[in-house]
């Protein structure tokens, strides 16, 4: 089943990248890429002005440290330790791990807990991967289940400490970065292509998107937003950016059905089950992309209207929204940026 993912994922990626970024045409230097199954995703690194396959080499290196040491599936990472002394003692971690958690708590405060980093029991709980195996044996947690695994869900019982020590205040709470450190690992692309002299360029963490620069040509690159109707590779719509990272989330990433209802694995800590609302699909543009990443979760547990008050909190922050009605919810900024390309959606402002 991952064979297979990881052969869908790459062939959407070919098609994207022929649709949205252009050609070179007959420049001297070639653009070169890399392709990799990490953070349990594709991932797919392109540099279109400095092809040195040693640049590359460093960041798929780095994308490797982080996946060893933020996450929950790796015995050894910083995260496991952590959840292992979970009301035990702290954990002295590194330093772009305690980095991660403090953004992860500071995001889980700002948007009360819509984004919750110590969502990992009821994200294990439910296990929902996509997969198709799963979904002919899925089945609904019972409600004791649910409401036992929500009592240890509570980002304030999360303690950072001096020192880079971390502490889960609670025996069986569980840590989770797997809304917030493929943002943080798109960020650190971003870093190390800049410091070799990369100015454009792309970078594609399994829907963690950062445009790097501008295409070769001056124009903006074009990032298609996936259409949460279709299946994955269909876009509903172009955004035009430069030097900003694109993250959606949406309710057809990962799902199984049961009974005729959906059950997606965005998860609201609040009632135990996945998030319902008017959204079904969300993508953040923002300057930094471990921003977007917890944003995207957070908005699309909060919704439109509530969604958007927190945004209007925070700079540098645009939304498309992608409701349940077939309305595509924009902020008036986006308007010359934004190109709706399905007929059957309504383009509306964002009157919030």
């Amino acid at each position: 089943m991952r064979l297979r993912k990881l052969l869908e994922l790459v062939l959407i990626f070919v098609m994207t990248l022929s649709i949205f970024t252009g050609c070179v045409g007959n420049k001297q230097k070639e653009p070169i890429s890399r392709t990799e199954f990490l953070m349990d995703t594709v991932i797919m690194l392109k540099i279109y002005d400095k092809p040195e396959e040693k640049i590359l080499d460093e960041a798929v290196n780095r994308l490797i440290e982080i996946e060893n040491r933020m996450s929950v599936d790796i015995d050894t990472s910083d995260v496991s330790l952590i959840n292992k002394n979970a009301g035990i003692k702290p954990v002295k971690v590194n330093d772009d791990v305690y980095y991660v958690i403090d953004k992860a708590k500071h995001f889980a405060e700002i948007s009360n807990g819509a984004y919750e980093p110590t969502i990992g029991p009821l994200v294990e709980l439910w296990n929902i991967t996509g997969t198709d195996r799963e979904r002919e044996k899925a089945s609904i947690p019972t409600e004791e289940q649910i409401k036992e695994k929500m009592a240890l869900v509570d980002y304030n019982d999360l303690e950072l400490m001096e020192d880079n020590f971390v502490y889960l205040n609670r025996k069986g709470m569980k840590l989770d970065l797997g809304g917030i450190a493929k943002g943080y690992a798109a960020d650190e692309m971003k870093r190390i292509f800049k410091e070799h002299g990369v100015g454009s360029a792309i970078i594609d963490l399994g829907g963690n998107v950062y445009a790097l620069g501008e295409k070769e040509n001056g124009e903006p690159w074009k990032i298609g937003i996936q259409d949460p109707f279709e299946i994955a590779g269909n876009y509903m719509g172009i955004l035009n950016v430069k030097d900003r990272s694109i993250v959606t989330s949406g309710d057809y990433e990962r799902y199984f059905e049961y009974k005729g209802k959906r059950y997606h694995h965005i998860i609201d800590a609040k009632t135990g089950y996945p998030s319902e609302n008017e959204v079904s699909g969300i993508s953040i543009a923002s300057d930094k992309s471990i921003d977007g990443d917890a944003l995207s979760t957070a908005l699309f547990v909060l919704g439109v209207n509530e969604g958007t008050k927190l945004v209007n909190q925070i700079e540098n922050i645009d939304t498309v929204f992608i409701t349940k009605n077939d309305e595509v919810i924009i902020q008036e900024k986006l308007q010359d940026e934004f190109t709706l390309k399905k007929g059957n959606l309504k383009l509306i402002i964002n009157p919030y």
